[in-house]
């Protein structure tokens, strides 16, 4: 009887011990929390395999007088890109051409002749606003005055930054690299004066456009062009040789070091 009685009790308490109330005082285990996986997220310091550089408007971004035949400050700036901590590549798409206004390369925009250079590109960088300059000058060869620049400056900065504005709706995240013009005329006239603050004005404008864009940098170049002692002209005293492209490029990148808008290897 005994024997019964204890085999009865002993049951019990291995039911009991076996009941799904008897967790730790609660009366049924908590249910499981599916694990949920987010996203993944392309850290902001990522480099694809191959960068694309787009460069945009005159000779001096197409790189005419570089008789070095590295593709004037361009060519040079993809060379120093490519050497750059995790850049495996870099490729360039040259739009630019010799001659080429500020009104000729706002038509290009409009009829979406660069939309695709534009908005695959990694890298944008320009160079417009000379040959406005020398529109001026080939038509009042003979009758130069600063109110005839003035009057085209206006124009000028429409033009620019609906320039500007129109990159930045087809890619608004790409750096911009933007230089300046700079004055050929102090090797041939004495009113170096009047043609600095001409093209000074123009480089205002152009800054002032991209003065809120904290992805665009403007790079002055004027000081390197101030006369020829450094040796910096083609034999056309108009465009820059391979030394004034080398000074140009050491600009830019000093430049786009200031501006945030070099890549840095954090892996």
């Amino acid at each position: 009887m005994k024997r019964i009685l204890y085999i009865v009790l002993l049951a019990i308490v291995l039911l009991a011990g076996c009941s799904s109330s008897f967790i730790f005082g609660n009366d049924e285990a908590a249910p499981r929390v599916q694990t949920v996986f987010a996203g993944y997220q392309v850290p902001p310091n990522f480099v694809p395999q191959a960068l694309v550089i787009t460069a945009l408007g005159d000779s001096l971004s197409q790189g005419v007088g570089d008789e070095a035949n590295r593709g004037g400050y361009v060519g040079r700036l993809a060379a120093e890109i490519r050497d750059w901590p995790g850049v495996r590549g870099a490729a360039v798409e040259n739009t630019a051409k010799r001659g080429r206004r500020s009104d000729q390369l706002l038509s290009m925009f409009q009829k979406g002749e660069l939309t695709g250079p534009v908005t695959e590109a990694d890298y944008i960088v320009m160079t417009i606003g000379g040959n406005d300059i020398m529109r001026i000058v080939k038509r009042d060869l003979f009758n130069l005055n600063l109110e005839a620049f003035r009057e085209e400056l206006l124009l000028y900065e429409n033009r620019y930054e609906n320039i500007y504005a129109t990159i930045r709706e087809m890619n608004p995240q790409a750096p911009l690299i933007m230089v300046g013009v700079y004055n050929p005329f102090s090797l041939i006239t004495d009113e170096i004066e009047e043609f600095d603050e001409i093209m000074e004005a123009y480089n205002g404008v152009m800054q002032e456009a991209l003065a809120d864009d904290p992805q665009a940098c403007f790079v002055p170049v004027q000081d390197l062009f101030q006369g020829n002692d450094n040796l910096v002209y083609h034999t056309d005293f108009f465009h820059p040789n391979g030394n004034g492209y080398d000074l140009m490029t050491e600009r830019i990148l000093e430049r786009m070091e200031e501006c945030g808008l070099i890549f840095e290897d954090r892996g």
